[in-house]
């Protein structure tokens, strides 16, 4: 009868860890997937709005400085998730614009 209170208690003592230990480790997992998705997420957001940054300020042929240092933190928190591919291109020739209105001469 001893030996089978200890049984009893070694199993329902160590089933119990080991069931929490269970719930722990699929609560991090989900954890983990959300995260990334929120990551993989914000990535994409930035890089469809430095596209349009680009697309707007090339149109206008100039980038003015409260624009560029917009871009400019856009690109380093994107840059900080990983992969840039396209991107690094865009903002390189967004900082090769002007940052001066192009000014239009007049017709006689």
């Amino acid at each position: 009868m001893q030996n089978w209170v200890k049984e009893y208690w070694i199993k329902a003592l160590f089933g119990g860890v080991i069931s929490a230990f269970g719930v722990l480790i699929a609560w991090v997992k989900k954890k983990f997937k959300r995260q990334e998705a929120l990551e993989m997420g914000m990535q994409a957001l930035l890089r469809n709005e430095i596209i349009k940054e680009y697309n707007y300020w090339t149109e206008k042929e100039y980038c003015p400085i409260y624009a560029r240092d917009n871009i400019k933190n856009m690109y380093t928190q994107y840059h900080g998730l990983g992969q840039n591919g396209v991107i690094d291109d865009l903002y390189e020739k967004i900082l090769d614009l002007s940052t001066e209105k192009p000014k239009i001469e007049k017709e006689k």
